[in-house]
């Protein structure tokens, strides 16, 4: 089976201590691979790494059996798609913050549009489109932001800690998305979370990091 990533040796730091220190990771192709941990255990930073937003001071990445370097990196960023913590939403319409991606792809607007409003029906915001994404509920904010991923198709999807922000219903519809598009387009999903029984629930292997060290849950 393809490995989508393969992490050898790698350190990373904030410009200070060492939060990282991974020797060997590999996450096949359309696993679900949920990773468990207490607060500054390096989760988020991990899942940063992944998604092509943060360099490693040292070590190697392979994704998808190709090295990743700068000078690549965006085309890999692009085929990550990553839900965080607290999503930034622009100061436009809830349709423009979910077209935004595939726009500046260059995806003609009709399409822009079809797409998006498509992701919103998906995930429970249908009738959404008009109203001002800065005034929804934290729930809404992170439907529109898992919208927004999800319009691009990626064959990676990151998520941190969902449902930190979310009410019970748009975490329900979160895990049943996760779900399946992992099933159904054999979408490879990396999460973190603190709910060790939704890392078992959802997530085909459970890794715990302590103190910036991988080890199996």
């Amino acid at each position: 089976m393809t490995r989508v990533y393969s992490v050898s040796d790698l350190v990373f730091s904030y410009d200070g201590p060492v939060v990282l220190e991974v020797e060997h990771l590999e996450i096949l192709q359309g696993e679900v691979v949920a990773l468990v941990g207490p607060n500054g255990a390096g989760k988020t930073s991990l899942l940063h790494l992944l998604a092509f937003l943060q360099d490693p001071d040292r070590g190697s990445m392979l994704f998808c059996g190709e090295t990743v370097t700068r000078k690549r990196i965006l085309s890999f960023r692009r085929r990550v798609g990553l839900l965080l913590q607290v999503p930034y939403l622009f100061h436009s319409s809830v349709l423009d913050n979910v077209m935004w991606g595939l726009r500046i792809r260059h995806v003609p607007r009709p399409e822009c549009r079809r797409m998006a409003t498509a992701a919103l029906e998906r995930v429970g915001l249908s009738g959404f489109e008009h109203r001002p994404a800065r005034s929804l509920s934290g729930g809404e904010t992170q439907r529109v932001a898992l919208a927004r991923a999800l319009v691009l198709e990626p064959e990676v999807f990151l998520l941190d800690e969902p449902g930190s922000h979310m009410d019970r219903e748009s975490v329900l519809r979160t895990e049943e998305i996760v779900l399946r598009l992992n099933r159904d387009q054999g979408t490879t999903i990396v999460f973190t979370t603190h709910d060790q029984a939704q890392a078992q629930a959802l997530g085909h292997r459970v890794l715990r990091l302590s103190q910036g060290r991988l080890a199996s849950a």
